[in-house]
């Protein structure tokens, strides 16, 4: 996803310039991308000492980046880590999603149906894609301050499995139905719904790549053109 938007966005870069670019483009997505670690930050209990929002003319690079503190010894805001280091991630496929269900109908039952949608709804689909796409990934300072939270969040998914497995085990001793008769058909029902989410998620990335990868030849064949008549 990242790959592909990031190919467009130097096929644009160069047919309409750097700042231009920028601006119409890595706005939106910088904002989607710094407000997703902000969010994180409050709903683990994080301090939020400094926000960049934008900032095109950065010598690092980087367009935005987020400062935020918290108490080591607690073991929620440590965990709390991981989901603001991928929070990126997880806001730009929501966005993603949300925007091939509005404009796109996605899921959709015959791909057939996608050559009737309108063809603003794919440029406005497209433009989602090309500026929150293309900020969808992590910096080093992302990833370094997950490490902590790595650690504990395996320690407590250890201890949900051991819980799990005693639980399966004094059901099958004092309740032998009780198990396959109650508990296993919400645990199947939860995870056709997670399936069929992860499906309708997977389709969206999956179309946002094709239209970012279509869009880049569009203006690469655009430039040659362009260059040709000059």
């Amino acid at each position: 996803m990242h790959w592909s938007a990031q190919f467009l966005a130097r096929q644009s870069s160069q047919l309409f310039g750097r700042r231009l670019q920028l601006y119409l483009f890595g706005l939106p997505g910088t904002i989607v991308h710094e407000g997703s670690h902000v969010i994180a930050c409050l709903l683990f209990g994080h301090r939020v000492d400094r926000v960049k929002w934008f900032d095109p003319q950065a010598v690092d690079g980087a367009l935005g980046s987020v400062e935020h503190s918290y108490n080591r010894d607690s073991a929620y805001q440590r965990v709390g880590t991981i989901v603001i280091g991928i929070a990126p991630l997880l806001a730009g496929a929501a966005v993603l999603w949300i925007a091939a269900r509005l404009l796109l109908g996605v899921p959709v039952v015959r791909l057939a149906d996608l050559a009737e949608v309108a063809v603003w709804r794919w440029a406005l689909f497209a433009y989602v894609s090309l500026s929150v796409g293309g900020s969808m990934h992590l910096s080093a300072s992302d990833v370094r301050g997950t490490w902590r939270g790595v650690v504990t969040l395996g320690i407590w998914l250890g201890v949900v499995l051991l819980l799990s497995l005693t639980l399966w085990w004094a059901l099958s001793q004092i309740a032998p139905t009780a198990w396959p008769a109650h508990v296993a058909p919400v645990l199947q029902q939860a995870a056709t719904r997670l399936a069929r989410a992860s499906d309708a998620l997977a389709r969206a990335l999956q179309l946002s790549v094709a239209v970012n990868v279509a869009g880049a030849v569009l203006l690469f064949v655009v430039r040659r053109l362009v260059r040709v008549t000059r």
